[in-house]
């Protein structure tokens, strides 16, 4: 099952790229930041708000990855490195399973909901994020930490955490499920080793993350740029925690809407509802159902992009543990709640999923004179020019210093590419063109149209 998931997202990714589907935001931020690493300029974007992309989101795991991107620097080592490390988390989930729930049918049911899950298959396909590696790798904390390998779950726990500054919260809220659970659960002895565990994870947590958000990402010039995702609660931490004590109505009605309750539906049908039969392991879904449903950022709480990452390990690890309170509180369900849960399988990943074969994307395979006219425009950039360009373009060209989305290049580009019939990025179509007839009528550029829509912009030699 493993296999057949690399191949078919390695395939899926890959052509999806190929054909000018991937984005600049995020493919062609990660591939630069990548290329310029290599080059010994340290986690560095032109394209995001900040020139350090660490600054943005503290994401040190990407130091993992860089040494191997240095032998190919392509947008492909990313997508296909991203695509095996989610596949493989079917592995430490299945051995989870197999030891919590005592069998193999129904750890194998659980690997395949995992490798069918709609939201793992959303995450995967949209461009590439240092994020995605959470769930693979918190599973394996999870693992290792139910087989008493102490050192590797702590170092899991701690490669978690490296993904991105809010995967520090989960591995958080990680710790203190183990905190709460471990008592109920081990004799005395071993839970005095277990509670130490716990309290190491939470302690070493809340440090890092202070110091992150503090100290670290500050200094890199930035810090939670994202929070203003949630300015509808508060401009400040201290602010949005005020508010939630003192006008508890705020939170509840940014949570409680309908694009919500549909987002929260569409997580947990593909496993039945089954975690919140899960007790404590609920616990394991606060932070990242926090950080989607108190957002007003739509994207968040869509379920077709990255941001399930932080709620997908939760999400397994709790069904397995809602599946075994279920079977021992009625053991004669155990064959119903099978059949059960394999069906709401099925009817989540065709219902839901982006490569469900009632909406396959059948094409992103497919090359046309759209496709046929950007890789003409791609291939007549020198490489060692300043570019601005459309975002389906920029993933192909960010194996430079210095690139742009159409619009937000600070000074003038050397070369802009252009589809006139595309005015994504700006406030209208009229300036769109404005911002095309500064370059055009400024006599400093040449224009070589590819087709009738698209153009090369060159500074005159």
């Amino acid at each position: 099952m493993v296999a057949l998931y690399i191949l078919v997202f390695g395939l899926v990714t890959s052509f999806r790229h190929y054909n000018f589907h991937t984005q600049a935001w995020d493919m062609g931020i990660f591939d630069q930041v990548f290329w310029n690493t290599a080059q010994g300029n340290i986690m560095s974007s032109s394209i995001e708000e900040i020139p350090n992309h660490l600054g943005i989101h503290f994401s040190p795991w990407l130091f993992a990855l860089a040494p191997v991107y240095a032998l190919f620097k392509s947008p492909y080592f990313l997508l296909i490195a991203q695509t095996i490390a989610l596949a493989v988390g079917a592995i430490p989930l299945y051995l989870l399973a197999r030891k919590i729930l005592k069998s193999n049918t129904w750890a194998s049911v659980v690997a395949f909901g995992y490798l069918l899950y709609p939201s793992l298959h959303w995450i995967n396909i949209f461009d590439f994020h240092s994020v995605s590696f959470l769930v693979p790798l918190l599973l394996c904390a999870f693992y290792f930490f139910k087989i008493e390998k102490y050192a590797l779950s702590a170092l899991f726990f701690t490669l978690s955490a490296s993904t991105r500054e809010d995967a520090i919260i989960v591995v958080l809220f990680s710790g203190l499920y183990i905190l709460l659970s471990g008592k109920l659960e081990l004799e005395p002895d071993t839970y005095k080793r277990v509670r130490k565990f716990a309290l190491l994870i939470i302690a070493a947590s809340i440090v890092y993350l202070l110091v992150v958000i503090q100290i670290i990402m500050p200094a890199l010039g930035g810090g939670l740029v994202r929070l203003d995702r949630y300015e509808n609660l508060g401009g400040s931490i201290s602010e949005i925690l005020i508010n939630a004590v003192t006008e508890p109505t705020l939170i509840v009605e940014t949570i409680f809407t309908v694009p919500k309750a549909l987002y929260v539906i569409w997580l947990f049908i593909p496993v039945l509802f089954v975690s919140f039969f899960s007790g404590r392991a609920l616990v394991l879904l606060i932070p990242g159902l926090a950080e989607n449903l108190l957002t007003a950022f739509s994207p968040q709480f869509s379920g077709l992009y990255q941001y399930d990452s932080v709620l997908v390990a939760a999400i397994f690890i709790s069904t397995i543990y809602g599946i075994k309170h279920i079977i021992h509180r009625k053991a004669s369900l155990q064959k119903s709640l099978m059949y059960g849960v394999f069906a709401a399988i099925i009817f989540g990943f065709l219902a839901r999923s982006p490569i469900s074969p009632l909406h396959f994307p059948f094409y992103i395979f497919k090359s046309g004179e759209r496709e046929a006219s950007m890789r003409k425009m791609v291939i007549s950039v020198p490489k060692e020019a300043i570019v601005s360009a459309h975002t389906n373009l920029v993933p192909h060209l960010s194996n430079r210093t210095y690139i742009y989305t159409l619009g937000t290049e600070p000074t003038p580009a050397d070369i802009l590419l252009v589809d006139g019939g595309d005015p994504f990025g700006f406030d209208s179509v009229e300036s769109f063109r404005s911002y095309i007839s500064s370059y055009t009528e400024s006599g400093n550029y040449n224009v070589e149209f590819i087709d009738d829509k698209r153009a090369v912009i060159k500074r005159k030699k």
